[in-house]
């Protein structure tokens, strides 16, 4: 007699368990939160600089916000041609020079702005990079099933950093001003030698003969556009998006202008929702276990439209703090649910085009709706401002339900994820 044969599967070790990716977890997570440390001080260090001119301070922002512009679409080619591990150690390598030489340049008195500047570009362009490269490697390093909860931590490894990053390095900065800098040059360092220890291939898995930029990107744009699904989600994030930026600034324009509150006040309303982010980030895959993708994007925009009326009306700093943090549990939820998807769906080598292209164009929708805020909140007080954005959100959510293709989009299986074509 003979016992049956079994065909046994052994299941994944969990995350915690997974060597790899927390090795690339930990590194980034180090790196991301000594870059909001010195993110926060640059335009701090360049009205020192420059003697407490508004300009300089404009200019260091400036200089953080084009690499997001000019960097997005070359950097995604070269994570899908090189190989990763090397594309984020080098970032992480260059990080760690551009950082130690801000904070040796302010040390010894030679920092000027235009070194500033430039070292600030240079320290943003790596750090997206860095990004597209780690983002494309996640989908190596962890099982199909394991991916939602591993972007999951992603999201919340950004809400932590950021939480506690802006306060760290102002703290650091009163302390001695060169501080933040070489604080952050440990993260980048520890994620660097992270990398060497990942076991898993984070080659591409089809070797590129060298071919012209725009070929490349073209083969990526072409497969987005026949993506039913993205193509549709991609410009209602991007309208919601730039509609948040109303209330971004319509906070300063509320609390500080015309409420008169002190300019810590912001602090508190910017503390209160970064716990919102974060605790959405830590519940997103609770949502996406229950809820389809479809109902999470068009609900979360409804729900934000909601709250950005109630916004207009609330009369004091926590009552906003309350609402944004609403809004941040909202926002990091379906954020979460939209990258898995967009992770899931995408060929594993066209991994760093698309998500750069999709970035590049949230970016310049972000860029714009800042621009188109501050013109709103300038004519108008922020009550009618959050009031507009608050229609304008709703309209955004009327039109993705009303879009076939949004209210079918579900996140695929496991087994459908392999670079194969996905659904859309």
């Amino acid at each position: 007699m003979t016992a049956p044969a079994e065909t046994a599967v052994a299941a994944p070790p969990p995350l915690r368990r997974n060597r790899d990716f927390l090795l690339l977890w930990t590194g980034n997570w180090l790196q991301f939160f000594g870059s909001r440390m010195s993110t926060v001080c640059y335009p701090l260090l360049a009205l020192q600089i420059s003697g407490g001119s508004a300009e300089a301070v404009g200019l260091a922002s400036a200089a953080a916000v084009l690499p997001q512009a000019v960097v997005q679409l070359p950097a995604g080619v070269l994570v899908d041609r090189w190989d990763r591990r090397a594309v984020m150690r080098w970032c992480a390598a260059g990080r760690f020079l551009a950082l130690a030489a801000v904070g040796t340049a302010l040390a010894l008195g030679v920092l000027g702005m235009e070194l500033l500047l430039g070292l600030i570009a240079v320290e943003v362009s790596l750090a997206i990079v860095g990004s597209l490269a780690e983002r494309a490697a996640v989908r190596t390093v962890v099982p199909g099933e394991q991916l939602p909860a591993a972007l999951t931590q992603n999201e919340a490894r950004g809400r932590i950093a950021g939480l506690l990053g802006g306060p760290a390095g102002t703290v650091l900065y009163t302390w001695t001003r060169w501080s933040p800098f070489v604080a952050a040059t440990l993260g980048a360092l520890i994620a660097a030698v992270n990398l060497r220890f990942i076991r898993a291939d984070l080659s591409t898995q089809s070797p590129h003969e060298r071919r012209p930029l725009h070929r490349d990107l073209a083969d990526a744009l072409r497969w987005l556009c026949r993506q039913r699904a993205l193509r549709a989600m991609l410009p209602v994030v991007t309208v919601a998006t730039a509609l948040l930026q109303v209330v971004m600034q319509g906070l300063v324009v509320i609390l500080v202008k015309e409420q008169g509150l002190p300019e810590a006040t912001l602090g508190l309303v910017l503390g209160i929702s970064g716990c919102g982010g974060l605790l959405g980030a830590l519940t997103g895959r609770w949502f996406m276990a229950r809820l389809p993708l479809s109902v999470l994007l068009i609900g979360g925009l409804t729900l934000w439209a909601a709250l950005m009326n109630a916004m207009a009306w609330a009369t004091g700093p926590v009552q906003l703090g309350v609402l944004f943090a609403l809004m941040n549990i909202i926002g990091a939820v379906f954020g979460v649910a939209t990258a898995v998807y967009q992770v899931t769906v995408t060929p594993q080598e066209l991994q760093g085009r698309v998500a750069a292209l999709s970035g590049l164009v949230v970016a310049l929708g972000t860029t714009g709706g800042a621009y188109c805020a501050g013109k709103l909140l300038q004519a108008y007080r922020g009550l009618l401002s959050l009031l507009v954005a608050a229609g304008l959100m709703a309209v955004t959510a009327a039109v993705a339900a009303l879009v076939p293709a949004v209210r079918k989009a579900r996140i695929p299986d496991a087994a459908a994820r392999p670079g194969t074509r996905a659904p859309s």
